[in-house]
């Protein structure tokens, strides 16, 4: 039980510490996919992602594969809102990334599939 409430804790100091200084998103990134339709655009330190709904979010964390440079895995926060979105070079429909957003609505867990491209800025 003890280690249950240090892993927690450990997991809540390392949040709020991740809270405090966003990740720059130093690309912005456009991602979408369809059935259902979505979409989630990332630039500098902000994200917009677009789900039954729009939702402003902060980047948090830019987390790549254990001793690799892909997949990526960003984890955006919002208020009342969260996601993770993880990209990684795999071509698809309408772009060169593949793109799967981990999120919720209510209490009901959502993944969504899409495609990723990189902008230019």
């Amino acid at each position: 039980m003890r280690f249950l409430i240090s892993v927690f804790l450990a997991g809540f100091v390392s949040l709020a510490n991740a809270q405090e200084q966003p990740v720059i998103v130093t690309t912005p990134i456009a991602c979408s996919g369809n059935e259902p339709e979505w979409s989630l655009s990332m630039d500098n330190t902000q994200a917009d992602f677009d789900y039954r709904g729009t939702s402003d979010m902060t980047v948090m964390l830019d987390t790549p594969a254990e001793g690799a440079d892909w997949p990526r895995a960003f984890t955006l926060i919002g208020r009342g809102d969260s996601a993770i979105l993880i990209v990684e070079p795999a071509a698809c429909e309408t772009g060169p990334y593949s793109a799967r957003v981990l999120t919720q609505r209510g209490e009901t867990p959502v993944l969504l599939t899409g495609c990723c491209l990189f902008l230019q800025g």
